[in-house]
């Protein structure tokens, strides 16, 4: 279908560089939830058969946090070894990284430390929690961690959906913050029944 010239409301470069991009990066060990968070988010679903992420998997979803419509681009990122060179690569430009670990693995928690040595390298956070009886890592523990390391604490569930979109909700507007980017001014408070943790 050919355009009529003049029938944009907007000029295109001016409608683009008025978008608010977003880039979010999820990390930890392999099998750890990463992947199904992200999908839980995006897509409001959940699959439970296990696919290990090869490099690298992504996501988006437009996100609307105080009256802005966000663009959130969300990068999977493999927590295998052998994909060490694709990782180091995408963390130019984040905003956000979450890490996440699997509570029924001390393995999985134990690694943290190792992940927040890469990114602190290579640049400028979440759990899981699903099978409580299989629980080796206590939410005390976790929220030790991150006080330690001055990271945010959430417990999350892809499979029941329970505190994704708080985790999700709550960074975004840590990015708004950081960036400054005021609210939008047809809304005078946030109408949201989601809590922050």
């Amino acid at each position: 279908m050919d355009r009529v010239p003049g029938t944009l409301r907007k000029q295109f470069l001016d409608a683009v560089t008025n978008l608010t991009w977003v880039k979010i990066i999820g990390i930890g060990n392999a099998s750890t939830g990463k992947t199904s968070l992200i999908k839980h988010f995006c897509e409001s679903k959940f699959n439970s058969g296990y696919q290990p992420t090869v490099g690298v998997d992504y996501g988006f979803k437009i996100q609307e946090v105080n009256g802005i419509d966000l663009r959130v681009h969300l990068w999977d990122l493999s927590g295998s070894a052998e994909y060490f060179e694709v990782r180091n690569e995408l963390y130019t430009g984040v905003d956000i990284i979450f890490l996440v670990y699997d509570v029924t693995s001390a393995d999985s928690f134990e690694a943290l430390d190792q992940w927040l040595r890469e990114i602190k390298k290579y640049t400028s956070s979440g759990s899981e929690v699903d099978m409580k009886q299989k629980r080796m890592v206590t939410q005390t523990d976790g929220v030790k961690f991150a006080q330690r390391n001055k990271l945010r604490y959430f417990e999350t569930s892809a499979a029941s959906g329970e505190g994704v979109n708080e985790m999700f909700y709550a960074i975004l507007r840590q990015v708004m913050a950081d960036r400054k980017i005021p609210k939008s001014l047809e809304f005078e408070h946030e109408s949201t029944a989601l809590a922050l943790s």
